[in-house]
């Protein structure tokens, strides 16, 4: 797939992948680790735990509360109420 160019869109996304690469530097690193072979790695609940040496209870904990942390920090860089629903 072929995406246009344009100058504004492509500012707009890496100021959103800066502002996310941030958010979660901001996170403790418990937290992060989970996120990111969660989210970015792809990773299964079972493979994290793994990996982190954790309870899949624990990996499932801890990306609640990373993801919660994550939303609130996002929400405050922007201004607004973090949602309380997710």
């Amino acid at each position: 797939m072929c995406e246009t160019a344009d100058p504004e869109a492509l500012l707009l996304r890496r100021a959103d992948r800066e502002m996310i690469r941030q958010a979660l530097a901001e996170l403790p690193v418990e937290f992060r680790e989970v996120i990111v072979l969660r989210e970015f790695e792809q990773l299964s609940y079972k493979e994290i735990a793994k990996v982190a040496e954790i309870p899949v209870g624990t990996v499932m904990s801890r990306l609640a509360r990373g993801r919660q942390q994550l939303q609130q920090c996002l929400a405050a860089r922007l201004g607004e109420e973090p949602n309380s629903g997710l």
